[in-house]
């Protein structure tokens, strides 16, 4: 029957997939080749794989550029961090050469005894390689080092420039005449009537920077150097023996760093290693750009880490792919290749007229489904690996946010959205404000912790179409589409509210605030990069506004520029005198006495003017120019309460203090230096520190605050109430004074919950046996609510506004006595 169907004379040719038979009939026809399948099938496992394979390395490429960026920045952070220490060191070598300048031994030129003391505090203070006293003509007659013989210092720039000035003198990095070691000098000129009687110097030792850089903890086969205009090493870790005095003027590093001065680079060590630099001028150079600090990471140590993630993942690729061609080419022999045959074998019957309905396609077919699911679960597993790998390249791996890529991304979808339906679109970028001193005191471990929490709040109340992502560092995003600037502002408030609550690491509550900067599509641009940047510009500004957040204005670009370069300029005006006091007076509100002034620090710029001090103090935190800031607070407010002194006026002088200087160990030696240079009573200098100054590191500000009350120093918590350090925290530290945040006091007479807690500050404060100052007093009806609360003193605008030096001497003189208040006089007992 089924010949008929099939007459032999017209069998048609089989389908292309197989052999066809030229063999006499009844010899079986041939198999299927297995290399013609089985390369098919390698290329589609290839063509599956290929994408993962190709976003594996979009990803490395992408790690490996953050790598860069983060090791740079690390190396830079470094290398002005060495700077800025350099600052502090140079503070305390003039406190330390005014100092030697009051001894008789020095004064008397008496040889041998000026020789011993020098010795004498030469050991104290190891950071020096000599202490010595030079004649007019530059004869040293006395040195610490008296045993390596005479020397002539007539030649020294620094000797040259204290005799032309007849004021402190810093020399150049050089290697030292006397010590042999590299070092840079200082002169200090003692006059007497009028005419330079000698002249002190100092060497201090640039050895202090391998303790710098070992506790740096940087990745094996790092360097740091020191190096002049010339190219000359001064300084250099981890070997200093093999490299000290080499001129390196032609090698690419020191030709990268002398062409940009500062900033970032990629290029060849000394050892000729591929690496990534950050370097910044020395401070206390004489001439900008004479001596630089460079640091330098090996891009492989840089890259160790993603190198390693790379290789993980091609590896588990390889592995998904091998493993997926294996069970294609088992599963090709089983479920295909058999099959077929079979088929062929059948087809070969049929021709033949000798056909078994037991070897028909139905018998197979369970078979065949059984492949069709093989090959669903191989492409399952590759479409997982896909998304896995994706996923990592678009989401920041700390928080699980997306990055700033995948921002990027969605920002340019969305402002094509906008367009075509002339909807707006909200960019915020939230800034952490000082993170930085969660990292330095709690470490990066919990500064992690913070950043993690802090992503998960600003989740919270969005809506699907939102998008939060983490930019960098302490930086987030949250991308609001169709919102326009109300909206946005709202949402700025509820996440500045959100943040607001404290966050715990095991029993340590951590007040961290925020700066959201607002820009708008298409009112502030039609880019997503445009967007981003002035959302950042906007940031300043919401430092400056009080509310936490501001929303982009033109202007501020202008001004956000002029703030950089202020910060470039800070450390000059430190020097050359541009900085000035000014002054706020306290009075105690049961006598009307004149207890105290609080110094605030302003700017006077040769080009802008009168600076404020918002436009320079937080930038300096951040930069760590603070610390020599603050010192030059603090000396001058003793100057000038010394010259208060000699005119009869007895106050205690306050000054601010951050929480870099509680951090630092050397800060309290400093201060009690100053305090001997000025002659002034310890009692009669006051420190104000904030409480999240004191909560960035409790016991690191609780060494430092015993230190100063063991001089006798009085301390205060300022703008007490906006922090969040426990009852029993604040009976262990030893301050006098608590100052109740102007914000509670000027609004208390209208805001029955601002009253309540004044009055209730004022009651812990006495509970706790310490004296309560109110600021922001502006009015008499605050004056008098205070009065009848039991505020001990106060200060705000209604007493007076900060005054400069020179006014406050007629402040004193004249409105103080108009307005009943009592200046004390030297002859009065202090009332503090």
């Amino acid at each position: 029957m089924y010949s008929s169907f099939f007459p032999s004379p017209q069998v048609p040719d089989p389908p292309t997939v197989f052999e066809k038979s030229s063999m006499p009939r009844g010899m079986p026809m041939k198999r299927l080749s297995f290399s013609s399948l089985r390369v098919r099938l390698f290329f589609l496992v290839l063509t599956a794989v290929f994408p993962a394979l190709g976003l594996v390395f979009y990803t490395a490429l992408e790690q490996r550029h953050s790598a860069t960026v983060e090791a740079q920045q690390t190396a830079l952070r470094l290398a002005r961090l060495a700077s800025g220490n350099q600052g502090q060191l140079i503070g305390g070598v003039r406190q330390l050469l005014v100092g030697l300048s009051q001894l008789p031994e020095v004064r008397s030129g008496d040889t041998e005894g000026c020789g011993a003391v020098l010795s004498k505090v030469l050991q104290q203070y190891p950071l020096y390689a000599n202490l010595g006293v030079a004649s007019a003509d530059g004869m040293v007659f006395c040195s610490a080092l008296s045993a390596l013989g005479p020397a002539n210092l007539s030649d020294r720039a620094y000797f040259q420039r204290a005799i032309q000035t007849g004021d402190f003198a810093i020399g150049d990095y050089q290697i030292g005449r006397i010590t042999g070691k590299a070092t840079v000098n200082f002169g200090y000129p003692v006059m007497k009537d009028g005419q330079i009687e000698v002249v002190i110097f100092s060497a201090l030792d640039l050895a202090w920077l391998n303790r710098l850089a070992s506790e740096a903890e940087l990745p094996p086969g790092s360097t740091f150097t020191v190096f002049d205009r010339n190219g000359t090493i001064l300084f250099q870790y981890p070997n200093p023996e093999r490299w000290i005095g080499r001129s390196l003027k032609n090698t690419s590093f020191v030709r990268a760093i002398l062409d940009q001065r500062t900033g970032v680079a990629e290029a060849a060590s000394m050892e000729g290693i591929p690496s990534l630099f950050g370097f910044a001028p020395l401070f206390g150079t004489q001439e900008s750009g004479d001596v630089y600090v460079g640091v330098g990471i090996p891009r492989e140590a840089a890259f160790s880490e993603v190198n390693r993630i790379f290789s993980r993942h091609l590896l588990g690729l390889g592995l998904v792919g091998a493993l997926t061609f294996l069970t294609a080419w088992v599963g090709s022999d089983l479920f295909v290749l058999r099959q077929v045959n079979a088929l062929t074998e059948t087809t070969r019957r049929f021709a033949a007229g000798d056909f078994s309905a037991r070897n028909g396609p139905s018998y197979r077919k369970g078979e065949l489904e059984l492949l069709a699911r093989t090959f669903d679960e191989m492409a399952e597993s590759i479409q997982k690996h896909t998304a896995a790998l994706e996923h990592q390249a678009t989401h920041d791996r700390l928080t699980g946010l997306p990055n700033a890529a995948l921002l990027r991304d969605r920002l340019h979808q969305a402002i094509l959205a906008g367009q075509r339906e002339r909807k707006p679109l909200a960019l915020l970028v939230v800034d952490l404000d000082r993170f930085n001193e969660i990292n330095d005191t709690l470490g990066h471990k919990n500064g992690d912790l913070v950043l993690r929490a802090v992503g998960v709040r600003l989740l919270e109340g969005l809506r699907k179409s939102d998008t939060v992502a983490r930019l960098a560092g302490d930086r987030f995003a949250v991308m609001l589409p169709m919102t326009g600037v109300e909206g946005s502002i709202e949402a700025a408030q509820k996440i500045a509210k959100r943040l607001e609550e404290p966050f715990f690491l095991e029993e340590l509550a951590l007040d961290v605030e925020v700066s959201v900067g607002i820009s708008l599509f298409p009112d502030h641009g039609e880019e997503a990069e445009l967007l981003i940047r002035r959302a950042d510009v906007a940031i300043s500004l919401a430092r400056q506004s009080g509310n936490g957040y501001a929303v982009y204005v033109s202007e501020r670009d202008q001004h956000s520029t002029r703030r950089l370069a202020l910060l470039g300029q800070l450390r000059q005006a430190i020097e050359t005198g541009q900085l000035i006091l000014y002054y706020q007076p306290k009075i105690d509100l049961r006598s009307g006495r004149v207890i105290g002034v609080e110094a605030l620090v302003r700017w006077i710029h040769p080009e802008f003017g009168l600076i404020p001090p918002d436009e320079f103090i937080a930038p300096a935190e951040k930069s760590g120019l603070i610390r020599p800031l603050t010192l030059w607070v603090v000396e001058a407010a003793l100057r000038q309460c010394r010259a208060w002194r000699e005119e009869g006026r007895a106050f205690s002088v306050s000054v601010n203090v951050s929480a870099r200087n509680l951090l630092d160990s050397q800060f309290p030696d400093q201060v009690a230096g100053l305090l001997q240079t000025h002659g002034v009573s310890p009692s009669q200098l006051e420190l104000e520190i904030t409480e999240s100054a004191i909560m960035a590191d409790p016991s690191k500000a609780l060494e430092i605050l015993r230190r100063f009350n063991q001089t006798g120093i009085s301390l205060s918590i300022d703008d007490f109430g906006t922090g969040y350090s426990s009852l029993g925290y604040l009976r262990k530290l030893p301050v006098d004074t608590i100052k109740i945040d102007k914000s509670f006091v000027k609004n208390m007479t209208m805001d029955e919950n601002d009253a309540m807690i004044v009055r209730s500050t004022i009651d812990l404060g006495h509970h706790l046996g310490l004296k309560v100052i109110a600021e922001g007093v502006e009015n008499q009806e605050i004056w008098n609510h205070l009065v009848l609360v039991g505020c001990d003193a106060a200060q705000g605008y209604h007493i007076s506004r900060p005054i400069p030096a020179a006014e406050m001497g007629r402040w004193l003189a004249e409105l103080a006595p108009q307005k009943g208040w009592i200046v004390g006089t030297t002859r009065d007992r202090n009332p503090r």
